[in-house]
């Protein structure tokens, strides 16, 4: 019986430990959202400049110059 006590008694130690984890894990999470956000509207950005506007560009002259025959 008393190692059924202990066995419960590590458990409720050990759930609590993880509750500790989970919101130590969610703060953290909190604090890095608008880090990852901002990070991921400068990689659109320069996305959209080094990639889509030169093929957007070469893609409307080529266009421009079968429009123009």
């Amino acid at each position: 019986m008393s190692e059924q006590i202990d066995v419960t008694q590590e458990l409720a130690k050990l759930q609590q430990r993880v509750e500790h984890l989970e919101e130590r894990m969610e703060k953290a999470e909190s604090k890095q959202i608008p880090l990852r956000s901002l990070w991921e509207a400068i990689r659109s950005i320069l996305i959209g400049l080094f990639i889509v506007g030169p093929a957007a560009a070469i893609i409307l002259g080529v266009l421009a110059a079968l429009a123009g025959k």
